[in-house]
């Protein structure tokens, strides 16, 4: 079951106990660390922590202009970070631990940033490669500290990750392309028009066809990398969060592609369901 609640922005909170910005219970990402030990649990949670805040801006604020200061900030903290004289309570948590750290978060700023104001992209590839250059690095400073051999992750790991990302993207459309944000992939528009003929004028049935198309191919892309996903037990924080990403795109699918009337959450329940599965080999 699902959850399915109307769209809206996200705030951007001050900053005040670290607590408050931590993968919160309920979300995606909690249940994606929970089976982790303590120590790579905390590292992997503020690194999650300081992705959440670059990359939700765009679904925050009503365009670009609004966005791109909020963003500015952060290439700054990231600089007052590596200079060890951090503000906010993510970055003095994070201190100098992971030397990678600041230049992967300011991959993130910058890939955000690239993002805004362009609205479409030339394919699905195209999208894909942006959103693997924003998240990639920042992926895998992540996934290096949740792996207790610290060893080097994969292109191909990467890439499920960017697929991750995309499928949070298509489910959240519609903060993130009033917020001015890049979304639509030209290819997935010529497809719905070659299966729909002229494509309906209102936005919410004009998403529903167009990124209906983007949710079918990032299924089966997803569900394709997961499987060849290797070290999966290493890997679990990422490998738990695909299964997270399919089962709600597979709901989004099933209440017709209705991203613009619709935010599709699943339960708390069935994530703790599904991170157990992940956990369990099953």
């Amino acid at each position: 079951m699902a959850r399915v609640a109307p769209q809206r922005g996200v705030s951007q909170a001050p900053a005040g106990a670290l607590e408050t910005w931590l993968p919160q219970v309920g979300t995606d990402r909690y249940y994606a660390q929970l089976y982790l030990p303590p120590g790579p649990r905390q590292a992997l949670a503020l690194i999650e922590a300081l992705r959440g805040e670059i990359a939700r801006i765009p679904a925050s604020c009503s365009s670009p202009t609004v966005a791109l200061p909020k963003l500015a900030w952060w290439r700054e903290e990231l600089a007052h970070l590596q200079r060890g004289s951090p503000r906010h309570a993510i970055t003095r948590a994070l201190g100098n631990q992971m030397p990678a750290l600041p230049g992967a978060a300011l991959a993130l700023v910058s890939g955000v940033e690239s993002l805004l104001g362009g609205y479409a992209h030339a394919s699905r590839a195209d999208r894909r490669a942006a959103l693997l250059g924003a998240h990639g690095p920042l992926w895998a400073c992540a996934l290096a500290a949740s792996r207790p051999t610290g060893q080097p992750v994969s292109p191909q790991t990467l890439q499920c990750a960017a697929l991750v990302e995309e499928a949070y993207a298509l489910r959240d459309a519609r903060p993130l392309l009033e917020g001015g944000f890049s979304l639509v992939a030209q290819d997935s528009v010529a497809t719905s028009v070659a299966q729909h003929g002229v494509l309906p004028v209102l936005p919410g049935a004009w998403h529903a066809a167009v990124l209906g198309v983007d949710i079918e191919c990032t299924l089966v892309d997803l569900r394709q990398h997961l499987a060849q996903l290797t070290d999966r037990q290493a890997l679990r924080p990422l490998a738990t969060l695909a299964r997270l990403a399919i089962a709600t795109l597979e709901e989004v699918r099933a209440g017709g592609c209705r991203v613009w009337e619709t935010r599709v959450e699943l339960t708390p329940l069935r994530k703790l369901w599904l991170a157990w599965r992940e956990r369990a080999g099953l």
